[in-house]
């Protein structure tokens, strides 16, 4: 990692860390207008990440996505989308508090990670294969919300049950819209993965010679995709609340294997370019 790029990287880091902290304490009520100035803050850290991606991506020659680094960082950016765009479209406030230091975490974590560039050969610099590794990151990131709001849907629950709400989850919303925002996040979600495994068959048509391998992160991929559609088909039916919650985690479970396990446990699989 280059001197502006380490000092762009540790800047932002600094902007994710003080927005988590101060929507932490927004949500525990430690104070006013904290909302805003955590709001502020994390727009400030998303756009140093967007400055050094697109920096990333004029000095390299190509668009940030193809090493294990790269697809942390637009994990993060795609990650921030969402939930602006949740709180702007829907007034969805109360996801910032649990989201963002889940947001801080992924950064951290490319702290580990080796900052070099790919070096991609010729067949890999395809539209499809870029479209591909697109939108499965995003589909990631809008689970990873999902996840998010399925974790705050539980703690309500949890405490319904018992009729006694603490004051913090006081604050949360209903379990209706709670239950809302997840079906539609995992829709979206669903989305994206179905698109990124119809462009990645195609690509692997066109470099392998067929549209499935049975390669590890295929397997993987075909696995999230059958949970998803689960959640989906069972949602759907007419299930809701802890059940379909549950199930939403069990599809988060799968998509952290195949993001993460996958990656350093199949070393020899056909996706580690």
């Amino acid at each position: 990692m280059i001197n502006g790029e380490l000092a762009l990287y540790t800047l932002l880091l600094c902007f994710f860390f003080a927005a988590a902290v101060l929507f932490i304490m927004d949500l525990l009520g430690s104070g006013k207008e904290l909302f805003m100035m955590a709001r502020r803050l994390l727009f400030l850290g998303f756009s140093a990440l967007t400055i050094l991606m697109v920096a990333r991506a004029i000095s390299y020659g190509y668009f940030p996505i193809f090493t294990f680094y790269e697809t942390l960082l637009f994990l993060a950016w795609a990650m921030t989308f969402v939930i602006l765009l949740l709180e702007r479209s829907y007034g969805f406030r109360t996801v910032f508090p649990f989201a963002v230091p889940a947001l801080f975490a992924v950064l951290f974590l490319a702290v580990f990670i080796t900052a070099e560039r790919a070096s991609l050969p010729p067949e890999y610099k395809s539209i499809w294969l870029f479209f591909h590794i697109v939108t499965v990151i995003a589909a990631y990131s809008t689970f990873t919300v999902a996840f998010v709001t399925s974790l705050m849907y539980l703690s309500v629950d949890n405490q319904l049950k018992k009729k006694k709400l603490s004051s913090l989850v006081s604050r949360l919303p209903s379990l209706d819209i709670l239950d809302y925002y997840n079906y539609k996040l995992v829709s979206i979600g669903f989305f994206l993965l179905t698109i990124s495994v119809f462009l990645g068959a195609i690509w692997a048509q066109n470099v392998w010679g067929a549209f499935w391998r049975w390669e590890p992160k295929e397997i993987w991929s075909l696995v999230t995709w059958i949970v998803y559609a689960t959640y989906l088909h069972t949602r759907l039916s007419g299930w809701q609340g802890r059940r379909v919650a549950m199930l939403n985690a069990c599809g988060f479970a799968t998509v952290l294997f195949n993001y993460f396990a996958v990656r350093f446990l199949f070393a020899g699989g056909l996706h580690q370019f």
